[in-house]
């Protein structure tokens, strides 16, 4: 279910609320000026880096490596070393097998010798879960890998070449077809997705892959060599343009299993800085996660790194008794992506309820100048909106600022061996693939946001490494999660009357913003009466959502109670001001002196006969989640937000409603368009999953 919490969805239920405020003078102001300046002063972009230095040695996938084990110790044993408290390796259950590879060599024998690929150049070379061969044979140019492809070409006993799908060919060519292997390449027209979306532009960039770990009839897979695109297309030359056969041998160490045993397993790492009030159940948390490709020094090394230097630089300011010891834990998690949380969560099913908020970091080190102009991504979240306007007014160059005698930047955070670079930094509306999702998704619905960059060309590939890694950026990020986690940790009564001005004054801004949105989707309208009752819909959407805000705010104490309830009666003038001008355009727009009646759909009205709620738990979902099926035409972040509006008190129609305005507010490119039918379909398939009940 989800929870009132203090950091609430500004989105429907993903995102989070405020506690921090920028001014134009630059200032935290819920946050003594002094402790901002030593957090941010101790905070090194220098210092994290170094960490990234040692993860980015290793292979690290998920599924039990042991690249990704050395990984997790490190952590803990840094963790320890820096004086955090309760500090625990956690091995956990998973369904991904262990893997892991010691040498993978790939060389043309004939007709001259020539060493195409090998581990001992990147690791990236070797597909992941390819098993031990020792073989030679000629290699083969199927090209795309379509049935097409096969024709007149036997490749049984031979190698393949593609630049198709890497468990297409493992299916149809050495599963059916007797082939030895594959060696695989990116689409050089850059038309299959990510996985090729360098193209041209990075020739030599090699892509993360795997084979199947097993195939539809138990079969055991071979293995597949990855080449960049030059080679590829190099080696495919070769091959059309020899008067002999290209033969090559491919040698390959690499089995099922690891160190810890051949079950599947993961891990996380989690250490505390202990706050004053055990009493609490609010722990402020913050996530990264450690498994990754050799190298994949951005993702998400840089997060881990962070979280690492925010727990050193926290802790030490703390124990030398230059900032006060927080009210509230301050938790960290170094974690195998996403998998870990569900199964943290499933095997501890009440922990989430001592959670107040997580803040996850996913690439948050990348040199903006490299490639593709990168931008940080911060998903919407009122704490972190006002931090980042901090750090981005201070680390911006205006020519007001120049001409008031400022010749660089206002409040500088600059790494000594990073760039000078601006900060480049965005709050946007949600999304999800990184490790604050377990937390805002159904059932535990603690608030969660995260720092992501993007667009990246270099992620999961070759190109994530060092050189990838602006330390500027990597400290300014740190230093914004440990200003919001600090900040947070630490707020009590005293700071009370500041949070719920913040938290109005922000809330009022946010319901103008979707009056905006409510009058000039009328003004545009080609059916008034549709849009008259979206814009109705909007502006309850927006009411209810500065409500929960509102309502959040008595998590901090009982001192929070008058105010809560005058700013909540204040809401109530504001919205039914906003409803009257709605009307009114109505009415201007139509001609009519009443408000259209709403009829509904066959949709719409089925889902006024059904109110959802949750029918499982934590275990459950982390087995049943799979099982639901997506619909059609929703969008897979509003099918998230569609489950997670249920509460056991909302109507179908409202979560309809409320679903659709958030799509809305963010327009149609982003979340594309709600349908009731397709909030009904889905919220059947997960019944049928068995995870909710429609009653």
């Amino acid at each position: 279910m989800v929870r009132g919490r203090i950091l609430l969805a500004l989105g429907a239920f993903s995102v989070c609320y405020p506690l921090v405020e920028c001014l134009a003078s630059q200032d935290l102001r819920v946050l003594d000026p002094r402790y901002t300046q030593l957090i941010t002063q101790e905070i090194s972009g220098d210092a994290a880096y170094e960490h990234i230095r040692f993860s980015s040695q290793f292979h690290r996938p998920r599924g039990g490596s042991d690249g990704l084990w050395r990984v997790a110790q490190y952590f803990e044993e840094k963790a320890r070393e820096y004086g955090l408290a309760d500090v625990k390796l956690i091995k956990q259950a998973s369904t991904t097998l262990p893997w892991n590879a010691t040498f993978g060599d790939l060389w043309i024998v004939e007709p001259e010798p020539e060493r195409v690929a090998s581990t001992l150049q990147s690791p990236l070379h070797l597909a992941d879960y390819s098993h031990s061969a020792d073989v030679t044979g000629e290699i083969v140019d199927i090209g795309a890998g379509s049935t097409a492809d096969y024709e007149g070409i036997d490749v049984s006993g031979k190698i393949v070449l593609t630049h198709g799908s890497i468990s297409v060919a493992m299916q149809e060519a050495v599963w059916n077809r007797g082939a030895l292997g594959v060696i695989w390449y990116p689409d050089p027209l850059g038309t299959t997705g990510v996985a090729s979306a360098a193209g041209f532009s990075e020739p030599d960039q090699l892509r993360w892959g795997n084979v199947p770990s097993q195939g539809p009839d138990g079969e055991d897979p071979t293995f597949a060599f990855v080449l960049s695109v030059r080679q590829g297309i190099r080696l495919s030359n070769t091959i059309a343009q020899s008067s002999v056969p290209v033969v090559g041998r491919a040698v390959v160490e690499a089995e099922p299993g690891s160190g810890q045993g051949t079950e599947p397993w993961q891990v996380m790492v989690e250490a505390y800085i202990r706050g004053t009030d055990p009493e609490l159940r609010q722990d402020i948390l913050l996530t990264g996660h450690m498994q990754e490709e050799g190298t994949s020094a951005n993702d998400d090394a840089s997060g881990t790194a962070s979280v690492l230097e925010i727990a050193r630089a926290l802790n030490k300011l703390i124990e030398e008794g230059r900032i006060p010891r927080p009210r509230r834990n301050v938790r960290f998690w170094w974690v195998t992506e996403i998998s870990s949380e569900r199964q943290y969560f499933a095997d501890h099913p009440e922990s989430h309820h001592d959670i107040w908020v997580n803040i996850n970091q996913d690439m948050v080190g990348a040199n903006q100048a490299q490639g593709v102009m990168r931008k940080q991504n911060i998903t919407r979240h009122d704490v972190i909106e006002s931090v980042i306007e901090y750090l981005v007014a201070g680390n911006t160059s205006e020519l007001a600022v120049s001409q008031n005698g400022i010749p660089f930047y206002p409040k500088p955070h600059v790494a000594h061996l990073g760039t000078r670079h601006r900060y480049n930094a965005e709050v946007i509306f949600f999304h999800n693939n990184t490790d604050h999702m377990p937390f805002n998704e159904a059932p535990i619905g603690v608030p969660a946001t995260t720092f992501t960059n993007m667009p990246d060309h270099y992620i999961h590939s070759s190109d994530d490494d060092l050189w990838n890694v602006d330390r500027t950026q990597l400290g300014r990020n740190a230093a914004s999660v440990a200003l919001i986690a600090y900040t947070m940790a630490s707020v009590d009564a005293n700071t009370a009357p500041a949070m719920g001005a913040m938290t109005f004054g922000r809330g009022m801004e946010r319901l103008g913003a979707s009056l905006r949105v409510a009058l000039t989707g009328l003004v545009a309208a080609s059916d008034l009466t549709v849009a008259y009752h979206q814009a109705v819909d909007q502006l309850w959407y927006a009411a209810e959502r500065e409500r929960l805000a509102l309502n959040s705010l008595r998590e901090i104490g009982p001192a929070t109670e008058d105010a809560v309830h005058e700013m909540l009666g204040e809401l109530d003038r504001r919205e039914a001001q906003a409803m009257r001008e709605v009307q009114m355009a109505y009415r201007h727009a139509s001609g009519q002196t009443r408000a259209p009646r709403r009829v509904q759909s066959d949709a719409e009205s089925a889902l006024s006969e059904i109110t959802p709620i949750l029918s499982a738990g934590p275990t459950e979902f982390l087995r049943g989640r799979g099982r639901i099926r997506e619909v059609p035409g929703l969008h897979s972040l509003m099918s998230f937000e569609v489950l997670n509006a249920v509460n056991g008190v909302r109507s179908g129609f409202d979560i309809y409603r409320y679903v659709a305005a958030e799509a809305r507010e963010a327009g149609e490119y982003y979340f594309g368009v709600v349908t009731p039918e397709a909030v009904l379909q889905y919220l059947q398939n997960v019944a049928d999953a068995g995870l909710i009940r429609l009653n």
